[in-house]
């Protein structure tokens, strides 16, 4: 068991901006558990931050899964010990308008996201208490404010922001804090796969004039995992170039 360095769990860590965020992580000093349910990916992150000498482990794992998660939980406390940061990536797009939402794309999305994030939280958040000390970053989106054709998307982070709420007052007596980052435009994953035309339109009402990189938001997530951020809780840190703003510009 990992004595020396506190633990980190990434979700989601698979992808563009989780592997920043596991990236910035390892490079704080911690531990970083870099979880997926794609396990090529996970393996590939981890891989790439213990060839530069940083400490990360791959871990796949379905997070909509209470079972696989009590699993992981159990593993994870076994080899590296209670884990101190936790952040909540990991999630699914299934975008259309309103009249075209079916139930099967709803639940996928809403799972993906707010339970997964409810679930993950509830599976390492005993741990916190135990060592009286404990960050969690979940991720909502400022598509959480209102998106055309994202019903679904808006739902599950608008609700992600309640849980972090919650969570915070519930968890505060206990030395841990549970705050939120919500990304405007980022330049990774979904959004660089969309026209350029789109892009273009869409950076164009961003005040930067440009869309977001994963090592901004990964900055973000690391001062809300760090012990510089203990007098904050229960908040939405929102990083978006100003869009949440001036998208009426």
């Amino acid at each position: 068991m990992i004595e020396s360095r506190r633990t980190a769990l990434v979700t989601g860590g698979g992808g563009g901006l989780g592997a920043a965020i596991c990236r910035r992580l390892a490079e704080d000093g911690l531990h970083v558990c870099v979880v997926d349910i794609a396990a090529e990916n996970v393996k590939s992150v981890a891989d790439a931050l213990v060839a530069d000498v940083l400490s990360a482990s791959a871990h796949v794992c379905d997070v909509t899964s209470s079972a696989e998660l009590d699993t992981l939980a159990g593993e994870i406390i076994q080899r590296f010990g209670d884990v101190s940061i936790l952040v909540n990536l990991a999630g699914a797009v299934r975008n259309a308008v309103l009249s075209k939402v079916t139930d099967d794309d709803f639940d996928v999305v809403l799972t993906t996201h707010l339970v997964a994030t409810m679930r993950t939280v509830r599976a390492f958040a005993p741990g916190m208490k135990r060592q009286a000390y404990g960050r969690i970053v979940n991720t909502s989106s400022i598509a959480a404010r209102g998106t055309v054709a994202g019903i679904s998307y808006s739902a599950a982070k608008g609700g992600i922001e309640g849980l972090t709420r919650s969570a915070a007052i519930e968890l505060a007596p206990h030395g841990v804090t549970v705050n939120c980052i919500e990304p405007g435009v980022v330049a990774t994953g979904m959004f660089l796969s969309t026209p350029k035309e789109f892009q273009d339109a869409q950076v164009s009402r961003i005040p930067a004039r440009r869309a977001g990189t994963p090592d901004e938001i990964a900055a973000c997530v690391s001062f809300l995992a760090s012990s510089d951020s203990s007098y904050v809780n229960g908040q939405t840190l929102t990083a978006c170039g100003g869009l949440s703003v001036g998208a009426f510009k």
